[in-house]
């Protein structure tokens, strides 16, 4: 709960025990997990500072696939919506659980893993209330001191300008600026909602800060050391974070294309993007399709060395593992796409004693009932052992060249952008895509099913076929393009996977009518949790807006 102000002694206890458990995680009586050995654990220091809390903000279980988040988010909320994940046919399939996304709205604003387990609920890592301690620390700094620290400072606000994007794109207005204010200040204060367009412009305009600060930045000696030590994510490499940044500028920039109050600044800061590398460069693979390795040009979050969860609970309890029927039988199966024996397994069926594999790769259709769902599973394909669920290696993505392309061939065909062409962008993305499949299967050491990298032919080939090939209107090629993004989102980008459909209405996906009134259809966006109706008094201001059926302001193709 974002509220910093009352009356009430329960609500000040309570925002006193935010406090409590962000001074917990970075002093060590919280959780104490062995973290990758590049990095020093911030879990480990006694004294909170800039540095250790930055490495605490890298640590996000909600980037990560893990069970909780993905069992309560992805399976059935934003992979669900966006039909990258099956969603049992239940009466109520499109009716919000309002505990688990208001977890997920707390775990922005506040620190709550104090587990044990990596794994365990409530995984966020309160990146609003760990960011605001550092400015707090930071304003604290003599000023002679402050440039051995400003490298965290301007890579924690791009994380943070990250994620408040991402919150902007679930729920439309948030509280923002006053958030965890009581950290900077010491000042008591209600945390309003803020305007979502006001927002946007706000986090565009603070990534292009961040991107020209790390552009004309050069680090002390002491900064480098540190920076390097801290930085578990990028490795401390600045090239690394301006194009990490750039390319979140790209991302944002494209999700507010179609407003008519951005569409002019879209087009002009684009262009200078792409028309200028060197000062803006990008995550884009460097060129490189078929060969290109995610390990050595994305954004990747790696799960912890000693993790040894997989994501086999989440996918069954929620009978998640199932294929889902538009992505698999829709759009890889017609085109023989080879990313689907890495993706999917066909399943089996047991016949007396033996197991059969069934006969092709097919989806269940999501058209069934929920009793008919459950009865005919084993007949129907499911997500892949080795890569989605037995691999406890599996990473978090923040940032992917082939996002970045897939946006570029948008971009190009849109508006005729000088610095590449549509199809350019949009073959290397897909190249880069069926790559990037590969990678995620190497990731896992134990294979259930040993494949061999698709070959330049096979690529050549499939590249060939009428539903993928570069070619048809400028509609029918934004279609392509769309549709293979969104593919490449998969579970593992589930809100990136929805935030993308609802803005460009791609892929054309079927999507069934529940019987419950007034839930007959996927929600436009999220309500807000049941404690900011309760606590925050300054709910009132967008109570009106507080409706499944109101869309985000980006929201406006029909």
């Amino acid at each position: 709960m974002t509220r910093t102000n009352s009356n009430d002694m329960k609500k000040k206890l309570q925002i006193i025990g935010c406090l409590i458990v962000l001074v917990a995680m970075i002093t060590g009586t919280g959780c104490k997990r062995q973290l990758d050995d590049y990095y020093v654990d911030p879990d480990k220091t006694t004294n909170p500072s800039i540095e250790k809390l930055f490495s605490s903000i890298l640590e996000n279980n909600r980037v990560r696939p893990q069970y909780y988040d993905m069992r309560t988010m992805t399976f059935l909320v934003t992979g669900a919506f966006a039909q990258t994940s099956i969603l049992f046919n239940s009466e109520n399939r499109y009716q919000q659980n309002m505990d688990y996304t208001e977890k997920f709205w707390n775990d922005f604003y506040t620190p709550s893993n104090q587990s044990n387990d990596p794994g365990a609920y409530n995984t966020g890592n309160g990146i609003m209330a760990q960011y605001r301690t550092m400015q707090r620390l930071f304003n604290l700094l003599p000023i002679d001191e402050r440039d051995n620290f400003r490298i965290f400072m301007y890579a924690g606000r791009a994380l943070l300008l990250d994620q408040t994007a991402q919150m902007i794109d679930l729920y439309g207005d948030i509280p923002f600026t006053e958030a965890g204010s009581l950290n900077v200040t010491s000042t008591i204060a209600n945390a309003k909602f803020q305007d979502q367009k006001e927002l946007y412009d706000t986090v565009l305009t603070g990534l292009k800060d961040v991107s020209n600060w790390l552009a004309a930045a050069t680090l002390n000696t002491n900064a480098a050391a540190s920076f390097a030590t801290q930085d578990y994510l990028l490795g401390g490499s600045i090239d690394k974070w301006r194009r990490f940044v750039n390319s979140l500028r790209f991302r944002y920039l494209m999700r507010v294309s179609n407003v008519p109050d951005f569409e002019a600044r879209v087009k002009t800061e684009l262009q200078e993007i792409l028309s200028n590398p060197i000062q803006y460069p990008l995550i884009d693979g460097a060129g490189v399709g078929d060969n290109y390795n995610p390990a050595n040009t994305d954004v990747i979050l790696y799960q912890y060395t000693n993790y040894t969860n997989t994501l086999s609970a989440a996918f069954t309890e929620v009978s998640a593992q199932a294929a889902p029927d538009y992505l698999l039988n829709t759009v890889m199966k017609p085109v023989n796409d080879p990313r689907i024996p890495f993706m999917f397994e066909k399943n089996v069926v047991k016949v007396g004693d033996v197991f059969v594999p069934n006969a092709e790769y097919r989806a269940m259709p999501n058209t069934y009932g929920n009793s008919q769902q459950s009865d005919s599973l084993k007949y129907y394909a499911i997500w892949d052992s080795t890569i989605y669920v037995y691999n406890n290696k599996l990473p978090g993505i923040y940032m992917s060249a082939p996002e970045v392309n897939f946006l570029k061939a948008e971009a190009f065909e849109r508006w005729g952008l000088s610095g590449g062409t549509a199809q350019g962008s949009y073959e290397l993305a897909v190249r880069q895509a069926i790559a990037f499949i590969y990678f995620l299967y190497n990731t896992n050491s134990t294979k259930y099913e040993a494949l061999t990298q698709p070959s330049t032919a096979t690529v050549d080939a499939f590249m060939q076929n009428a539903a993928i090939a570069y070619t048809g209107t400028t509609e029918e090629k934004q279609e392509k393009i769309l549709t293979q993004k969104w593919l490449h989102f998969n579970i593992l980008q589930s809100r990136q996977a929805w935030a993308e459909y609802r803005r460009t209405k791609y892929p054309k996906l079927n999507v069934p009518v529940a019987p419950t009134v007034g839930f007959e259809l996927p929600p436009k966006r999220l309500l807000y949790p049941t404690s900011e109706v309760a606590y925050n008094t300054s709910y009132a201001d967008v109570k009106a807006k507080d409706t499944r059926d109101t869309k985000v302001f980006w929201d406006v193709k029909e």
